[in-house]
């Protein structure tokens, strides 16, 4: 184990932590402040009493209900024409959706007496003592005059009901039509409040209900809404029924609202199901008799009906679901039409060859080899020759009838498209002058052939409608044979010793002498080159050093034995001609002195290339080196080291060497390669104060012995213990160990 050496004592500081409990005030200050908050906001108890005074300021309870379902809508006209105290609690459990003001009797709660009295039940005008017998959510009941925005109480508004002398302000209430069916603002808008009819999809239109705020409407189960009023194109708010949320498939989509199933909508990233609750009819509703128009919509189209208040309730809604128009004398996607099939609706006759797989078949889906359909006729599967597409009729027996139809027949070259696929005269295509490919109808037609079409020359060709205008060939500007090419080929004089071009401009040949490659026609002459018109060449080279071309007869003959050439392999040296033994033929043989390539450099690999010659290539060689005393190397600490080859030359440099040193540190080792080891050291005891930061469980003072010579103490101190601890001594050791 080695311990840290310290040349000051290390003790260990103690350190406080921080006093239990610190902050702990404030703590409770925290604590005592979270529980006085709530029971501030508390209400003060014993206070719940009705409301007393003008007629129409008692408000409805309010439900609590977190949630509710679409059959929920039950409860549409629950609170309606019931004479309850005002509902001060908070709903427990129940899911049912309130869609109508709570109403509270007038005169239970303020004391007047009925009949007669504002508030009271009526039938007429004549049993209220304020001559007016209105309709009210909870039933018809004796109204309370009012003036101006006085008199009435939260829910009713002060408005002038009736004409001329009977006219007089009363106190009306502002959710009398809310949530009850309508199919015009006029439906809503009774006694002069300002309410729209309200758009709910396809359940239909319902009243609203004049707000600013949602706490202004009949009960927490509607929304103040921004709504368009589609007669005069401004917007208002109107109370509308929330929707209502349910739970779904939970699936998370907050990444992708794809996942979520048909009938789900991604809610605060959850797939869930949200429902538009349907108004119920109100007895007001029932006894005016309103109805509302709703509607089945899909792909197909749109379907509506009428949906009215009966005895028992609103009507379901009656609408058709929308279907694709068939021949079955109905109008079953509901445009208005019987019968009119859609315009992307076709019928079609089909033609056959007598080929094909002959496979069994009702319908084209039976065929499954390419290019065959089925032959309904013969019940074959059997090689289509294609299909005609007529417009669609229907008989008067309902029956779909295709009488405008084609029957195909194979494709000819005649401008027509005979198979109804939809090309005409694809399989004659006209091959261009530029190489390019074109179909009937296309533009086609260069040089002096003009702008053509392409056309059917017969049943099997297709030609340009141009071509007949080509003509041979002329130097004067134009491109008369139609090629795409003007004065090609109209100046060639049939000598290759001359360049041939044409001035178009003023129809004239030029033919100038060039330099190409030529033949001259002489057996023995190569590399022939055209000079002042005329083809002449250099003595041939008859592909052997050993052979020689014969003019007269314009052969290759052997040379004299002997005769100096080269193998064309650099690595040998007196290559001659003779008579190869191996192969009996005539040619250079290779000398029997071989190229010497050693540059003696060490650093070199040395080789011979057969068409290079002589390559010294650079290598990456060593050289064993020692720079010391003779008789030191590989004494005590020294050892030799490595010259290494760089760029093909030997470094002077030699590597890893260790030579003497100077001074014999007192280390244990033989540091000047004397062959004696600490000679001139001698032992010591020294005193170490160890601190219990770095040995654990040992503190004090140890004595350690070490040796000192003339470099001073450098080196390692061990003792105590069977020699278990130990210390690094000198200044470097020192100086690294503040680093640790």
């Amino acid at each position: 184990m080695t311990i840290k050496p310290t040349w000051l004592t290390i003790k260990r500081n103690s350190s406080e932590l921080p006093p239990q409990g610190v902050g702990s005030g404030l703590s409770w200050l925290l604590a005592i402040a979270l529980i006085a908050l709530p029971m501030l906001a508390l209400p003060g108890c014993g206070n719940d009493t009705p409301a007393t005074g003008t007629p129409g300021t008692a408000t409805g309870g309010t439900d609590a209900d977190a949630q509710t379902s679409v059959d929920d809508t039950a409860d549409a006209t629950a609170d309606v024409g019931q004479d309850v105290p005002l509902d001060t609690s908070a709903d427990t459990g129940s899911t049912d959706q309130d869609t109508s003001p709570d109403t509270v009797d007038v005169a239970e709660t303020t004391g007047i007496v009925c009949p007669g009295g504002a508030g009271c039940d009526c039938a007429s005008d004549a049993e209220c003592n304020g001559n007016k017998c209105l309709d009210t959510p909870g039933g018809k009941k004796c109204a309370q005059t009012c003036s101006g925005d006085t008199g009435c109480g939260t829910g009713f508004t002060c408005k002038v009901v009736g004409t001329g002398s009977d006219a007089a302000s009363y106190c009306v209430s502002n959710f009398l039509s809310t949530c009850s069916p309508c199919q015009f603002n006029k439906d809503c808008q009774v006694n002069g409040i300002d309410a729209l009819c309200v758009d709910y999809g396809a359940a239909g239109k319902f009243c609203g209900g004049t707000c600013s705020q949602d706490g202004d409407c009949p009960s927490s189960s509607f929304a103040c809404t921004p709504v368009k009023d589609e007669t005069s194109g401004t917007t208002s708010k109107q109370c509308k029924l929330k929707t209502v949320t349910n739970k779904g498939s939970d699936a998370d989509c907050s990444t992708d609202p794809t996942v979520c199933a048909k009938g789900e909508t991604c809610v605060s990233g959850k797939c869930a199901i949200v429902v538009q609750p349907v108004c119920e009819c109100s007895s007001w509703a029932k006894n005016a008799g309103l109805q509302t128009q709703c509607s089945s919509t899909n792909q197909y189209g749109t379907c509506t009906a009428t949906r009215k208040c009966t005895p028992d309730g609103l009507a379901a809604c009656g609408a058709q679901t929308p279907a694709a128009e068939s021949c079955n004398a109905k109008d079953d996607n509901c445009d208005g039409t019987v019968d009119n099939l859609a315009a992307d609706y076709k019928c079609s006759k089909a033609a056959f060859k007598s080929s094909g797989s002959g496979d069994a078949c009702k319908t084209d889906v039976d065929c499954a080899k390419a290019g065959e359909g089925c032959d309904t006729g013969q019940g074959k599967c059997l090689e289509l020759i294609g299909k005609c597409f007529g417009k669609p009729t229907c008989a008067a027996n309902g029956e779909l009838i295709c009488a405008d139809a084609n029957t195909p027949k194979l494709e000819v070259c005649n401008g027509e498209d005979d198979d109804c696929d939809g090309k005409i005269d694809e399989d004659f295509p006209y091959a261009a002058p530029d190489g390019s490919t074109k179909s009937y109808g296309d533009a086609c037609g260069v040089g002096e052939c003009g702008v053509g079409t392409v056309v059917c020359k017969d049943n099997l060709t297709a030609v340009c409608s141009t071509d007949s205008k080509a003509v041979k060939e002329a130097c004067d500007a134009k491109d008369n044979d139609c090629n795409g090419k003007t004065d090609d080929a109209t100046c060639d004089d049939s000598n290759v010793c001359t360049d041939d071009t044409c001035d178009g401009a003023n129809a004239k040949c030029i033919n100038t002498n060039n330099t190409a490659a030529c033949d001259d026609k002489n057996l023995c002459t190569e590399n022939d080159i055209c000079g002042a018109g005329l083809c002449a060449g250099s003595a041939i080279d008859c592909g052997n050093q050993c052979e020689a071309c014969d003019g007269a007869s314009g052969k290759c003959i052997n040379a004299k034995d002997g005769t100096t050439c080269s193998d064309a392999n650099a690595c040998t040296v007196g290559d001659s001609c003779g008579k190869n033994p191996l192969t009996s033929n005539f040619e250079c043989l290779p000398g029997v002195v071989k190229q010497v390539c050693d540059d003696n450099n060490v650093c070199t690999d040395d080789a011979c290339d057969t068409q290079k010659g002589c390559v010294n290539a650079a290598n990456a060689a060593t050289v064993p080196c020692y720079d010391g005393k003779d008789g030191t190397k590989s004494i005590g600490t020294c050892t030799g080291g490595q010259q290494l080859c760089k760029a093909g030359k030997l470094d002077k440099t030699c590597v890893g060497e260790i030579t003497p040193a100077a001074v014999e540190a007192c280390d244990g080792k033989d540091d000047n390669c004397n062959g004696q080891t600490d000679e001139g050291c001698k032992p010591t005891s020294v005193a170490v104060t160890f601190s219990s930061a770095y040995v654990s469980g040992k503190t004090g003072n140890l004595t350690l012995q070490m040796l000192v010579g003339p470099s001073g103490p450098v080196g390692k101190a061990t003792g105590d213990a069977n020699s278990k601890y130990s210390v690094d001594f000198g200044f470097l050791s020192w100086l690294m160990s503040l680093f640790k």
